[in-house]
């Protein structure tokens, strides 16, 4: 069904819905008195706005942006307690005088229990870890750099229940591979989207990992709060704003590939590829200006590399010739905020990205023994590329915690890619947002808004539409509310809405979506929680529109390709932890997605032109395969704190899923034999394994461990992960293999004889050469394992790093 949908249609209903809510309504008159104070850091003194002060039930109010309160009660004596996120409550008696005032300053330490970690992607406001009724993971900024992350896929890496296949991010097997396109995990920095406007594709290496404070990972439907893309999820990448005190932070590494574990994939001679990088990041307070700088170089040359070439070349090193799986790269980014002397209240400023790479993309490996480190014939993609964003925002806290802001983005991509494949896209985010946090009979907090996207495109790829000529326009506008309220002390309640319009070229389709969830503090240190969440994604343009090839491979556009759809069911219990001085929690939960009109990357006869040249119009598309279902269950702990003298953090999880098609037999198109007759193109039809009808493309166990130490000057870690192994691939590439159509790829032998799944670990040694100097010594793939999580793409054998951090 269509739906038509305005931002005059959203306003008038937002405001209905918040009318009734915002207002609330303090007691006055002669048998009443007035408290006011400020609340302050009890360490630093620094003020802290969004403090909730509570004088009992219905009578409340949080802190300005000068850390301030003031509220009028009527007479008698109160318990004030002061709540705010990352901070140990605190009570404190108070009178009230009879038309008096009375001053009640508070000083609030920081809190070392991990559930009083704060985070803001579950509900778009500051929560306590502990409150959230979502599976929410928090990757902390001092593993990424320790660990000398250069983008962000490798961070991913320690996140449970998150594996990156090809570049694709899954998160509790709610996705496959799919050539790039149609992310089923909505990106973010700061908020705002950052996946490319036209393909829905994360950019890893983009991401400003100099200046993050820590990246938040949502697992299960969010598309009520971060709309479309948020069907199995939300990473959100959060940089960080000065402090009282400057900092700044130079970094500098180099690297070396060490020789395979299959030594006859070796394709270098005595010179191993290299890697080198450098970053810098400054923040500093100038009075009422936040200012921070920041930028990365890397240069990769690559595990993979060139195609092979003949053995009479007249070349003197042929191993050399050509291109291989290569990066170099150049970012700089930059944020300022200016808090508003008149008003107080009112922030304003920018925050830019900016970026220039040269890099390539291998697709298929070219066999299992010489060339199972080189791409096959006509499979490497070389990009040269330039991106960049600019974000305005401004906000505004009003004295009794009401907060509007009004951010936006312009994300610019322009893409020249070899064999035919060169893109760029113009995409726009607005967003309106409004907030209040009150006390209305216990701790309510009300979140509301309303975005818009637009999308220009103009691609060689995407010429398979209405406009052949390549330029394409995508649009989408929403609104959205949520209420997230306290109803006794121990239970917390949320349910939210969404209604979103999408666009593109000519077609246009809109869906509203719910979800509800319940956290119950049941004893000290124990949540109980269960969420439900439905999930909606319109398909991109290039889902709909792409017309390429990859080899031997054509990839068809699927102009009819309609939205899929979800629900997301979870159950779980967070259980805190202290052992001597080291507190944590242990997170247990069960979990269940329900999708229709699944879009998976599907092997068919698609193609107009069945001629032989043309593999019979055999190739791949995105189609709706009907219904699917992912079931499971994960562990995960987080901890950290000291130990005697020694500083210990700790992150692990295992996951668990059965990713299934519940219509395995549905037919979603035909494919024309040589016997002149029509054979249906279904799951089963099109899998080379359909043991439990599991999806293709998942993995379907994950393991993640990081264990990290500190002791006086030194420090290490070890990282262990552990990856299934893929069950189910699409028979096509074994048919293709058989009909020589592929070379030898050895695709049938690597999936007969890898079962079992991959054990990778990572060990690292850091040592404090003075104060503000530390060299570290990092071994990724300790046991050089020979290993691939997507087959036919192969992973980087044992590599070796040494960094020099300068910070001060």
């Amino acid at each position: 069904m269509r739906h038509k949908l305005s931002a005059g249609n959203i306003l008038p209903a937002l405001a209905l819905c918040l009318s009734p809510l915002a207002s609330h309504a303090q007691e006055q008159g002669n048998t009443a008195g007035t408290v006011h104070g400020t609340v302050r850091d009890a360490q630093t003194r620094a003020v802290l706005p969004g403090v909730a002060v509570s004088f009992g039930s219905g009578k409340g109010v949080s802190t300005n942006d000068s850390g301030r309160y003031e509220i009028v009660l009527p007479l008698g004596n109160y318990t004030a307690l002061f709540r705010y996120i990352g901070y140990a409550d605190r009570s404190m008696p108070v009178q009230v005088p009879q038309q008096g005032s009375t001053v009640l300053d508070a000083g609030l330490s920081l809190s070392t229990a991990q559930l009083d970690m704060v985070v803001v992607s579950a509900g778009k406001f500051e929560q306590r870890v502990g409150e959230v009724t979502q599976s929410l993971s928090v990757l902390p900024a001092a593993l990424i750099r320790d660990k000398n992350t250069v983008t962000l896929t490798k961070a991913l890496d320690q996140v449970p229940g998150v594996v990156v296949v090809d570049n694709d991010p899954q998160i509790r097997a709610g996705s496959g591979y799919s050539y790039g396109a149609g992310s089923r995990v909505m990106l973010l920095v700061d908020g705002l989207p950052i996946l490319s406007g036209d393909i829905g594709r994360p950019n890893w290496s983009f991401m400003p990992i100099e200046d993050v404070e820590q990246v938040e990972v949502i697992k299960g439907a969010s598309s009520v709060l971060y709309g479309s893309a948020a069907l199995s999820g939300v990473i959100n990448v959060r940089t960080a704003y000065p402090g009282s005190e400057p900092v700044t932070r130079a970094t500098i590494f180099g690297g070396v590939y060490d020789t395979p574990g299959n030594a006859d994939a070796k394709w270098w001679g005595p010179s191993p590829p290299l890697t080198t990088g450098a970053s810098f990041m400054h923040s500093e307070r100038f009075k009422k200006l936040d200012l921070v700088l920041g930028g990365n170089v890397y240069g990769d040359q690559g595990f993979v590399g060139p195609e092979r070439i003949r053995p009479d070349t007249l070349a003197k090193y042929p191993y050399r010739l050509g291109d291989g799986g290569y990066e170099n790269r150049a970012r700089f980014n930059f944020a300022t905020r200016w808090r508003n002397q008149k008003i107080p209240g009112l922030n304003y400023g920018i925050k830019g990205n900016v970026m220039k790479s040269r890099s390539s993309t291998v697709f298929i490996w070219d066999n299992l023994d010489s060339g199972l480190y080189r791409p096959s014939p006509g499979t490497l993609t070389n990009t040269a590329g330039t991106q960049f964003y600019v974000d305005p925002f401004v906000a505004y806290t009003g004295p009794q915690g009401t907060r509007h802001s009004l951010k936006g983005r312009l994300y610019r991509q322009d893409f020249h890619n070899s064999n035919g494949q060169s893109n760029s896209n113009n995409s726009f985010f607005e967003e309106y947002q409004f907030q209040r946090k009150f006390d209305l009979f216990g701790e309510t907090n009300i979140t509301a808004g309303l975005s818009a996207q637009q999308v220009y495109s103009n691609a060689e790829l995407y010429v398979g539409g209405p406009n052949a000529d390549g330029k394409n326009t995508a649009n989408n506008y929403a609104g959205y509310l949520q209420v997230d309220k306290r109803i006794i002390e121990k239970l917390m309640l949320s349910a939210g809405v969404r209604y979103e319009r999408f666009q593109v070229n000519e077609d246009e389709q809109a869906e509203p979506v719910f979800r509800a969830g319940a956290t119950y503090h049941l004893f000290e240190g124990t949540y109980l929680r269960a969420s439900y969440g439905q999930g909606f994604r319109f398909p991109t343009i290039g889902e709909r529109y792409i017309v390429t090839s990859v080899g031997a491979l054509h990839i068809y556009p699927n102009p009819d390709l309609e939205p899929e759809t979800s629900v997301n069911m979870e159950a779980g219990i967070k259980q805190g932890f202290k052992f001597g001085g080291v507190t944590g929690y242990v997170d247990v939960v069960a979990f269940r997605q329900d999708f229709d009109r699944y879009v998976e990357f599907t092997f068919g006869q698609w193609g107009a032109d069945r001629s032989i040249e043309n593999f019979l119009g055999f190739g791949f598309k995105s189609i709706n395969t009907g219904g699917a279902r992912i079931t499971g269950s994960e562990v995960e702990v987080a901890g950290k704190g000291k130990l005697g003298s020694v500083e210990l953090s700790l992150l692990l999880g295992y996951t668990h899923t059965l990713p299934v098609s519940t219509t395995p037999d549905e037919a979603y198109g035909f494919s024309h034999t040589t016997a002149d007759t029509d054979e249906p193109i279904s799951y089963t039809s099109t899998s080379s394994n359909t043991d439990d009808n599991v999806l293709k493309f998942r993995v379907q166990d994950l393991f993640r461990s990081d264990v990290g130490a500190s002791w006086k000057r030194f420090s290490g870690g070890v990282s262990v992960r552990y990856n299934s192994h893929v069950r189910n691939i699409d028979q096509a590439f074994l048919v293709f293999e058989q009909l020589g159509a592929l070379g030898d790829v050895g695709i049938a032998e690597w999936m007969r004889t890898h079962t079992t799944g991959d054990w990778i670990t990572d060990l690292r040694v850091g040592y404090e050469l003075t104060d503000q100097l530390k060299m570290s010594f990092i071994v990724n793939n300790c046991s050089n394992e020979v290993y691939a999580i997507r087959p036919m793409a192969i992973e980087a054998p044992r590599n070796f790093q040494v960094q020099m951090t300068l910070e001060l």
